[in-house]
């Protein structure tokens, strides 16, 4: 996995797709689900709560300190 890190602002980062890097270290995938949207937390395989709307999601979740990762996976 090639990751690269870009600092950028909340409304940027909250999207479908897009992979996050916790002030924690832990990397986190936003994902759309049948009943709203969750994060997936690629560390450790951990799902979060499902979020009726991404505004939801970003109220709980959102932290100072996360950014954008620019990450290439392969999936074998």
């Amino acid at each position: 996995m090639k990751i690269n890190f870009e600092n950028n602002d909340f409304e940027d980062i909250y999207k479908v797709g897009n992979i996050i890097k916790g002030s924690d270290g832990f990397i986190y995938l936003i994902v759309k689900e049948e009943l709203g949207y969750t994060v997936v937390d690629l560390s450790n395989d951990a799902i979060y709560e499902d979020y009726d709307t991404m505004q939801d999601l970003i109220d709980d979740f959102a932290q100072e300190g996360q950014s954008l990762v620019n990450a290439e996976l392969t999936i074998l």
